[in-house]
């Protein structure tokens, strides 16, 4: 009997031992839940809010991330409107990799181009449309930082276009409905982005708006160089086929006797530009260099006869300025006090905010063969000279008329 007792009380114990066993897995944490699998991204871009504040889009970046998602969304403030735009990794989706507010008029428009063909997928998105010309935003893929990199340049590039076999960025901005317009032509040199070209044809004001001007200046040697000038008559359809030979190959330098060929192999690095000027005078047209590193606060501006370039004719001084969202406006040319001779004008202050500047003005003395410098544009915010009411029409200050050999500013009736 005492044997059964004991050996009942051992099934016990083992039962028992096994109940409090069973107990203490049961109550142990619970194991870590199998990551889920990544949904497709194209499922995750289509899961996302698209309307008119809210926008989104793939990016396949061609790195180690993949495809990104790029979400913007627009705020407003007052008559300003800011987009914030963010960068998520389709594998990560707790935070973004990256974000930035910038400022945003427009809304909706997107491409995704490999815009400095390094091999890697950018994207740009639209951020100003005007009449004419359109500028977008740009954002390299950087692989080695895993993110975007803004590219400034690219933002005033008007309606830019990739050429991935050529490597070449181009722009257009029309200014009129008669395809009057600035071209652009840029390279990616060393990482940065340069013009290599601009193509410049637009209606004459100081001609009563009846001939086109088209001028085409090209970087050589770090300089910018005009080195084509002529004018048409505006009905004359001759500018437009011009236009598109220099638009069409970087080689192209014009026909026999132009600029090109007659500077070819004169510039040395000593400029950081060069144009002409056509005088209507005996000389005809000459040439005017700027000095690459001024010697003090007054930079040197040599002119030269076209026909001689062993040692410029004149030399001018003053105080400029040649800044690069300016290129094209520089110099001015025009009739600038109505005597039918050319003269011009160069950049001495530039207001970004309306496109439009203060200039030096030098005035061709036939008599003399030299240029002298005008008074009464000191307070004269450039825009155009008008021939036959002999006035020159400014942005902010006002309208000036020549009158005792200066401007004079007066009130425009009403």
């Amino acid at each position: 009997m005492r044997k059964a007792e004991l050996v009942f009380l051992a099934l016990v114990l083992v039962l028992l031992t096994g109940c409090q066993r069973g107990e203490a897995a049961d109550m142990s944490p619970p194991a870590e839940p199998a990551p889920a699998v990544p949904e497709p991204v194209q499922d995750l871009l289509e899961k996302q809010s698209v309307d008119d504040g809210r926008d989104a889009f793939l990016v396949n970046t061609g790195g180690r991330l993949g495809a990104v998602l790029v979400t913007v969304k627009q705020y407003r403030n007052g008559y300003d409107c800011y987009g914030l735009f963010e960068v998520w990794d389709p594998q990560d989706m707790a935070k973004p990799i990256q974000g930035e507010i910038k400022e945003l008029d427009c809304f909706g428009s997107h491409q995704t181009v490999d815009a400095n063909f390094d091999g890697y997928g950018d994207f740009g998105y639209l951020y100003a449309l005007g009449n004419q010309p359109s500028y977008w935003y740009f954002w390299l893929w950087d692989e080695k930082q895993g993110r975007f990199v803004e590219e400034p340049a690219l933002a005033d590039v008007s309606d830019p276009g990739f050429d991935p076999e050529k490597r070449l960025v181009t722009g257009w901005a029309r200014s009129s409905g008669a395809s009057t317009g600035l071209t652009t032509i840029h390279r990616w040199v060393d990482g940065r982005l340069t013009c290599a070209r601009r193509i410049e044809a637009e209606v004459d004001a100081g001609t009563g708006f009846e001939r086109v001007s088209m001028s085409v200046e090209d970087r050589i040697d770090g300089a910018q160089v005009e080195v084509f000038y002529q004018s048409y008559d505006h009905e004359d359809g001759g500018w437009v086929d011009e236009r598109s030979k220099w638009e069409a190959d970087l080689d192209y330098c014009g026909g026999p006797g132009c600029t090109c060929d007659q500077i070819a192999g004169w510039l040395d690095g000593r400029w950081s530009h060069v144009f002409t000027v056509d005088t209507g005078g005996s000389l005809g047209t000459v040439l005017v260099t700027v000095e690459r590193e001024p010697s003090g606060e007054e930079s040197a501006l040599y002119v030269w006869n076209m026909s001689d370039l062993s040692g410029p004719i004149q030399t001018l001084q003053a105080c400029i300025c040649q800044p690069e969202g300016a290129l094209g406006r520089w110099c001015r040319r025009a009739d600038a006090n109505f005597d039918g001779y050319g003269d011009f004008g160069y950049l001495k202050s530039w207001s970004r905010d309306d496109y439009a500047g203060w200039y030096h003005f030098w005035s061709w003395n036939e008599e003399k063969k030299q240029f002298e410098q005008m008074d009464g544009f000191e307070d004269l915010e450039l825009m155009w000279f008008d021939p036959e009411t002999e006035t020159a029409y400014g942005s902010v200050s006002g309208y000036f008329r020549w009158e005792n050999r200066k401007f004079t500013r007066y009130e425009e009736q009403s």
